[in-house]
């Protein structure tokens, strides 16, 4: 297909050429062959009748161009037949593993992906863990993930120095990661993935790092303003992992971590002061002590 490109250039700007420039024109002895078939990728060329010129076919020019996706043009100030292949875009490749941690970056995996505009995944073969039926929260870190410009917030657990994310928070994102094994929480009898196992499929395509605020429950949204204080309520002593609003205006229950680890679901109502601010009052609590998880 190469040489057939080439040639067709080089036919056509022996044609164009000698009709501006009648010194540099030369004479040659050639054949049309309206017997021969001219096909590009599967499609006929109409009105393509090959010329034969000692041994080599010529075809013509705009014809096999554009039908090559080509762009094909004529500089009358330059006397110059230009053609504009397309672009290809080049494969896809992403590495580089991290993890969920405190004060570090994460969510790159291992993957590869070739094309044109949209890059297919290579098949991807999940890594053999271990996973645990039932896993218990250790080191909650309130995590967000970013993907294609949008944020997902996800509560992630340190567990038996394993990372796992809450699955109902990864679901979100719209990448496919298959059906992975699920372990229970036994506090809040929520499903958490082993983080090895969704690495593979996310490649280079999701990165993160800590989220500054409790992580809001059931789709809603609630202000920066209310999270913040929220924070500022909690202090030092306490860090509001998630948060879910409740019946009531401005009433939310809470899950949060003191610093002697153990758990504390509160009932909270934000009120407003006359300066706009947000106050927070305590209107009921339940506490679960922190499980060891030494082996």
């Amino acid at each position: 297909m190469r040489k057939t490109i080439m040639l067709t250039i080089a036919m056509g700007i022996v044609f164009t050429s000698g009709v501006y420039a009648k010194d540099t024109l030369e004479r040659v002895d050639a054949y049309l062959r309206p017997d021969f078939k001219v096909e590009v990728n599967g499609k006929s060329v109409k009105d393509a009748t090959p010329l034969i010129y000692e041994g080599s076919s010529y075809l013509p020019f705009k014809s096999i161009g554009e039908l090559l996706g080509a762009t094909v043009s004529w500089d009358e100030d330059k006397k110059v037949i230009k053609l504009a292949m397309p672009v290809q875009t080049q494969p896809e490749t992403g590495t580089g593993t991290t993890s969920p941690s405190t004060g570090g970056n994460a969510g790159a995996g291992t993957g590869t992906g070739t094309g044109t505009g949209t890059s297919t995944p290579a098949p991807i073969d999940p890594p053999k863990v271990e996973v645990p039926e039932q896993i218990t929260l250790d080191t909650p870190i309130r995590y967000n993930f970013v993907h294609e410009n949008k944020s997902y917030p996800t509560l992630t657990n340190l567990y038996k120095g394993t990372v796992y994310m809450r699955w109902k928070d990864i679901k979100d994102i719209p990448i496919n990661v298959g059906t992975p094994k699920l372990s229970k929480e036994k506090l809040t009898e929520e499903q958490y993935v082993h983080v090895d196992l969704i690495k593979p499929y996310w490649s280079d395509r999701v990165k993160g790092d800590l989220n500054p605020y409790a992580i809001i429950e059931g789709g809603g949204t609630i202000s920066e303003s209310k999270l913040k204080a929220l924070n500022d309520y909690f202090g030092t002593y306490e860090t509001g992992l998630t948060i879910k609003p409740m019946e009531a205006e401005n009433e939310y229950e809470v899950l949060t971590q003191g610093t002697d680890k153990w758990f504390v679901t509160y009932k909270l109502r934000f009120w407003q002061q006359s300066d706009g601010k947000w106050n927070v009052s305590n209107i009921g609590w339940k506490s679960y002590p922190k499980e060891t998880t030494t082996p």
